[in-house]
């Protein structure tokens, strides 16, 4: 990443990019005086009070985009406090972890906020992960007999699977080794990472091959897969990231910054303007490298 870049996503004005920068992408701990003072200016800013808002309302689903802002912009329970540990104990026992398609979601941002040594939560991850399919990926949880009929065999979820993969490379960073993690791998590896394996030119799901973000549960973009896949050890140089740089790099402008391809119309915090150059984007691609 050229100078300038780097000084670009580290701009003051953005401290929710700055932090995650600094602490993943330079690797600086959390006693380092810029992480110290990045972390302080996140805390007292409009962004953080808008998602302490959502974790503290009475919306499931607005705590699950809380808990995904802090654990995207590199936040810790410890750096919240008080505030977060009823509402995520809360959110658990209301839900059982079970919201719709977010679980493996869920489990990826408590893992990423530090988490994981609470018994509930481990227990559930150890659980989830054992259910992995013979294709190395994971299952429907459609209950709609149309399109998930328990009586007939079913191919994984792309779209589930892709959240696995994120769990999978979170627990990673944190030193702990899922035993599905080579069967996940290769279910991405053996496709170039977005393709049908009967026609490896057509994605799976579209958005996978875009820049989309905040990822959303069913949509996640090509810079957060390629990096988990870069997280787990998959080799820069085979096919299959190979595939997957591309993807991202169609995004990549002349000034080495990359464009938001797509968002949510209310996107769990906000990303910046889709068609314009963006820090987030430009922060993941180069962290796939």
């Amino acid at each position: 990443m050229r100078d300038e870049i780097l000084n670009w996503l580290l701009e003051d004005k953005n401290p929710e990019v700055e932090l995650r920068v600094l602490k993943e992408y330079l690797g600086l701990g959390d006693e380092d005086s810029r992480v110290i003072s990045t972390k302080e200016a996140l805390l007292q800013s409009k962004v953080y009070a808008r998602a302490l808002k959502k974790l503290k309302g009475d919306k499931p689903w607005g705590k699950f985009d809380a808990l995904m802002a802090f654990a995207e912009w590199g936040l810790t329970r410890d750096d919240i406090g008080k505030d977060i540990d009823a509402e995520v104990f809360g959110l658990i026992e209301s839900t059982g972890f079970k919201m719709l398609c977010a679980e493996a979601f869920l489990l990826r941002n408590l893992v990423k906020l530090g988490y994981y040594n609470e018994p509930v939560i481990k227990v559930e991850i150890d659980k989830v992960l054992k259910v992995i399919k013979d294709d190395g990926g994971f299952g429907c949880i459609s209950s709609n007999k149309k399109i998930n009929d328990p009586r007939k065999s079913h191919k994984s979820c792309a779209r589930i699977t892709v959240e696995y993969l994120l769990l999978v490379a979170e627990l990673h960073l944190q030193g702990i080794e899922a035993e599905c993690r080579e069967a996940l791998m290769n279910y991405f590896t053996k496709r170039n990472i977005f393709y049908r394996t009967d026609d490896m030119v057509t994605p799976m799901v579209d958005v996978m091959t875009q820049t989309f973000y905040p990822a959303d549960p069913i949509k996640v973009g090509a810079q957060n897969i390629v990096y988990a896949l870069k997280v787990l050890g998959c080799p820069t140089e085979s096919d299959a990231m190979k595939a997957g740089y591309e993807a991202v790099d169609r995004y990549k402008l002349e000034d080495g910054t990359y464009v938001l391809s797509g968002s949510k119309s209310v996107p769990s915090f906000n990303p910046g303007k889709v068609g314009q150059s963006n820090k987030w984007i430009t922060l993941y691609a180069y962290m796939a490298r």
